[in-house]
């Protein structure tokens, strides 16, 4: 146990930890002044429950979830079926199970149970794929995509496919398969223009609202006070922060309600009003050094499907963070995609802190180790 305690990435422990702390301060900062105050103390919470997570799939040998994963895929797949008949619809999306002390979104699973069935998956294949083995592992993608695009959550289905995406090509496709894969995306980006340009047959892909959204992200200036006022907002929120930030509470967007869902989807525009340039660049540089503490914990992982778990978990981290911040900056439409441990949202917090127990377990056994 002590050479296993000697091998712990403290940065993999400390990172989650500090960002949580980051979240539930900057959530209490941003709803104390209105009728949400409890959602600091439930992140405080779940941010518990995922630190306990984090620890206990830490001391875990992650390599027993490589035989269970059909287990966390069929368990995830009867959530995403019960939540398309039986979920709580929020904002016109229905997404959660309600579990009576708190509402589960199947989505965020689905996250955790791509990386380890497509870990497990590309693990024996890794550097030898076939043309077969790219398509069932399609296959294998498909089900829960289609059940998240049913939800409607256009976002997470984005997110889970990007972590697909990665871990497709980290198991090393030949150069031929490489580009066929390259060409397939080039041919999903047209649909997908197609599709937000409204022109049949692409139309029913996506919904009338995801439409306007992609829409006003090509040209803010179409819809200022309806599609394009979160994202206005938003940005005059994280220009009014200056280098230091107004300090916590005192943000005239967030505490004048200006700043919409200032807890989940801009948070970080309620981050660079409050903490000004300086602390947003420190919650980025903070994912970074994450990203890279998880990559470096596949690079020496003894086996590949550790080296695929990792792949997946920097996927996730990357995406998310990526597109989240991009959305706050008007550089990318608004999807809805959370923060990664920054955003109010209990599931996604308890899964962030699972991986990334998941990957201190890579961490802790990547030595053989001798007992003589």
């Amino acid at each position: 146990m002590s050479k296993k305690i000697i091998t712990i990435d403290y940065l993999l422990y400390l990172i989650p930890v500090l960002l949580i702390g980051v979240s539930v301060a900057l959530i209490y900062s941003l709803v104390f002044s209105g009728d949400d105050i409890y959602l600091a103390t439930k992140q405080a919470i779940f941010g518990a429950i995922g630190i306990g997570s984090m620890i206990i799939f830490s001391l875990l040998d992650y390599r027993a979830l490589k035989g269970l994963w059909w287990v966390i895929y069929i368990i995830t797949l009867l959530l995403l079926v019960y939540v398309d008949f039986f979920g709580v619809v929020v904002g016109g999306a229905m997404r959660w199970i309600n579990l009576g002390f708190f509402n589960l979104q199947p989505s965020e699973v689905a996250k955790f149970s791509i990386i380890i069935s497509m870990a497990w998956f590309f693990s024996d294949r890794l550097g030898r794929l076939k043309t077969k083995d790219i398509f069932y592992s399609i296959l294998l993608l498909l089900p829960q995509i289609v059940l998240i695009l049913k939800q409607p959550d256009l976002g997470t289905a984005i997110a889970v496919f990007f972590i697909y995406l990665a871990m497709l090509f980290a198991a090393k496709p030949s150069p031929r398969q490489s580009i066929v894969i390259i060409s397939s995306l080039i041919l999903l980006a047209a649909v997908f223009v197609l599709s937000s340009l409204n022109v049949q047959p692409f139309s029913p892909l996506m919904k009338q609202y995801q439409r306007e959204r992609v829409l006003t992200f090509i040209d803010p200036g179409r819809d200022p006070y309806k599609q394009g006022y979160n994202v206005r907002q938003a940005q005059i929120a994280i220009g009014s922060g200056g280098l230091f930030g107004k300090g916590l509470g005192r943000g005239s967007q967030s505490q004048l309600e200006y700043l919409p869902m200032p807890h989940t989807d801009f948070i970080f525009s309620g981050a660079g009003e409050s903490m000004g340039f300086f602390g947003a660049s420190l919650i980025i540089l903070m994912l970074l050094v994450l990203v890279l503490r998880i990559y470096n914990a596949g690079n020496i992982s003894q086996d590949y499907f550790g080296y695929l778990v990792a792949s997946g978990g920097a996927a996730l981290i990357i995406s998310q963070s990526v597109i989240n911040i991009g959305m706050n900056l008007g550089i990318a439409p608004v999807t809805g995609i959370p923060l990664p441990f920054l955003s109010s949202g209990g599931s996604g917090v308890i899964i962030y802190f699972t991986i990334i127990g998941v990957i201190q377990s890579i961490y802790i056994r990547h030595k053989k180790l001798s007992f003589l």
